[in-house]
This record gives C-alpha cells, sequence and structure tokens, in this order.
C-alpha cells in the first residue's frame, strides 16, 4: 500500500473569497458611519470565520485520507490484515485531528556519507543514510528527529518519488500507540530549502502493527521523543 505523503495546506484557497468579503465591507463603511466597536467586532467575526473554515479543511482532508487508507485495509491486494482479521475490520483508529500538531522544523542537511544498518522487527537489516537533522518546538520546548534515506539494493528501482523517513516513538508509545513506534514521510526538500512541515497528525504504524510476517524497521534512541504526541494514528486495537 502506498504510504500518504506530507500534504501542505493550501491557504490560498480560503483567500479569494475573503478577499471579496473585504471589498464588500470597504465599501459598506464608506456608505454608512458604523460606530468603531461595531466595526471592531465585524472584523472579528469575519476573520474568526475564515480561520475555522480553514480549520475545518484541514480536518476534511485528514478524515478524507483515513477513509481511503480505511478502504485499502479491506481490500485483499492493498491489505496487511490477515484474511479473517480484514473480514472484521472497520476502521483504524486516531487521535482527533489537531493542526496545532502540524509544525514547522528547521532543516539542517547532513552529508549523508555513513551508512547506518537499521535493525527491524524481523531481525534482518535494511540500510539507511541519516540525511537530515530536523528541529521543531513543542511544549515550550525544541526537539530533535532525524530523516533517513532508504539505500535500495544494486539494481532495484523503487515505484515511488523520493521521501525520507522519519521513525520515532514519544510517550504516548506502548500506551495508546502501537509499542514498535510510528513512522512519517516527508518529500526530499530542495538544496537551498532550511525549513519543512511535520505534520503529525499524519503520521502512521507500521505494518508490524497490523499483524506478523514484515520486517519494520525499529525507531533509532535518537528519534525518541521525551514527549507525548497526541497526534495521528493509534495502535490498531486501541479504542
Amino acid at each position: 500500500m502506498k504510504e500518504l505523503l506530507e500534504y501542505q495546506h493550501q491557504w490560498n484557497l480560503h483567500f479569494p473569497a475573503r478577499g471579496h468579503t473585504l471589498i464588500f465591507i470597504s465599501s459598506l463603511v464608506t456608505m454608512i458611519k458604523l460606530p468603531a466597536a461595531f466595526l471592531f467586532l465585524l472584523f472579528a467575526c469575519f476573520f474568526s470565520i475564515g480561520s475555522l473554515n480553514a480549520q475545518s479543511s484541514y480536518s476534511d482532508e485528514l478524515i478524507a485520507e483515513r477513509v481511503l487508507k480505511d478502504g485499502e485495509l479491506k481490500k485483499k491486494k492493498t491489505s496487511p490484515l490477515q484474511k479473517e482479521d480484514r473480514k472484521a475490520f472497520s476502521h483504524l483508529h486516531y487521535f482527533d485531528a489537531d493542526e496545532s500538531w502540524n509544525l514547522e522544523a528547521s532543516y539542517i542537511r547532513l552529508d549523508g556519507k555513513d551508512t547506518i544498518d537499521f535493525a527491524t522487527s524481523s531481525g534482518r537489516v535494511k540500510k539507511f543514510v541519516r540525511y537530515a537533522k530536523l528541529t521543531f518546538s513543542k511544549g515550550g520546548a525544541d526537539h530533535d528527529l532525524f530523516a533517513y534515506k532508504r539505500v535500495y539494493p544494486a539494481g532495484y528501482k523503487p515505484n515511488h518519488a523520493p521521501y525520507l523517513f522519519l521513525p520515532f516513538t514519544d510517550h504516548t508509545t506502548g500506551e495508546e500507540c502501537y509499542g514498535g513506534g510510528r513512522y512519517m514521510d516527508i518529500g526530499v526538500p530542495t538544496e537551498d530549502q532550511t525549513t519543512v512541515m511535520l505534520d503529525f497528525n499524519r503520521c502512521y504504524n507500521p505494518y508490524c502493527a497490523y499483524g506478523g510476517g514484515f520486517s519494520c524497521p525499529i525507531p533509532p534512541k535518537d528519534n525518541a521523543l521525551e514527549i507525548r504526541v497526541e497526534a495521528g494514528e493509534k495502535d490498531y486495537g486501541h479504542h
């Protein structure tokens, strides 16, 4: 199954309608002399509505992605679930959408020269390079995550665009969330890019959370976050 990459919310979709409304309000003010307090409330209501629309659109995007993933898990061809689990499957469980977990992080490109052997749940080893260091702020503190890029065997050609892999654990790991940690993917930044968006609402479980027979990279100790990431996918069996 293709995992969903980071989607950045297109704020400009809301700007045209907002701009037309501002023109209308400006015209109204020139025609009618309104008290300053009333004007303040009028503009406050207007921008509050715009903010609510943006939040609603963001939540709608997440819901649509999650419904799509539920559909994939129900299909024999694309599901990691065993036959009996697939028959009983209804939907995955998530924290409520919370846009405050869509965070800007500083991006520092590393030399990427050292190949690292990642241990996996099956005992096999998968090779990655430590590609970048990402730092974000949450809860009054800075937190670091390292992004990795897969090193494929010679001759292997992946059927997807290049991406960076962020496996991590946090203080929900083994509680509301899968004990083996969670993953997040982002696109590879450009050479001159200094920041990236980390949307923890889109972090997901490895296939090992759904059953056996998979070889899932184990998050390294360097990516153990000392906070509760109450966003994204919960444990498969958690309600």
